[in-house]
């Protein structure tokens, strides 16, 4: 695993653990947010394009921020 990979995939756990942090206070329940968030993630295990990455990892950032 080349060290841009690694890089991009230690983004990836930080962003999702930050997410995580944040559903704690989520209306519906922290197991269905989490629940939610796991299929989110796991949706897009199959992306090895590190633009694609990226992105999800922008897309990420834009909802942790509320948007």
């Amino acid at each position: 695993m080349s060290s841009t990979n690694l890089a991009l995939r230690y983004q990836v756990i930080r962003i999702y653990k930050e997410l995580l942090f944040m559903g704690r206070g989520y209306p519906q329940g922290y197991d269905y947010f989490r629940t939610r968030l796991h299929k989110a993630f796991a949706s897009q295990q199959h992306l090895k394009d590190e633009e694609q990455i990226k992105r999800g990892i922008e897309r990420a950032e834009y909802v942790k921020k509320g948007g």
